[in-house]
């Protein structure tokens, strides 16, 4: 393994951790609940997120055919896309409130949180949270990839 890969695979296993820890705190900021449900629905919900988000690849490398028998396909892109939604929204709200949480608002709505932030703050939690987000894909297509040639 080239070193070059190995430092890129580390970043974005890295930010994968991060993707991980604020889709389940997100979760459980908007549920406003630390009950055994909510803590088990938190990590669950991740877990799905995390699985669809690895496994876009082979979710979307197949050809879609238009007969009853693509509908399961159809199905499964459809999920993969509710959870890449539900990842972002989650990992948005959490890296925001992790930031605005000494600010004016107490409120743990998104646009409370994004409005609570300045500009330079904004800009970066939105970089971070789809670096993180889109880490999982990354890892899931590097991983069997020669990071060199796709790169020369």
């Amino acid at each position: 393994m080239s070193l070059r890969k190995l430092v890129l695979l580390a970043a974005l296993q890295l930010s994968t951790v991060w993707d991980l820890i604020t889709t389940l705190l997100g979760i459980l900021l908007i549920l406003d609940s630390r009950n055994l449900v909510a803590i088990s629905l938190a990590i669950i919900g991740t877990l799905i997120v995390v699985a669809f988000n690895f496994s876009t690849r082979p979710i979307w490398q197949r050809r879609q055919r238009y007969s009853p028998f693509g509908l399961p396909l159809l199905g499964l892109r459809l999920v993969w896309l509710m959870a890449v939604a539900v990842d972002l929204w989650t990992s948005l709200t959490c890296n925001a409130w992790f930031i605005g949480a000494q600010g004016a608002t107490s409120s743990i709505a998104l646009p409370d949180l994004l409005g609570s932030l300045s500009l330079g703050q904004l800009i970066i939690v939105v970089f971070i949270t789809l670096v993180s987000g889109v880490s999982p894909m990354l890892v899931g297509y590097l991983r069997d990839q020669d990071i060199d040639s796709l790169l020369n």
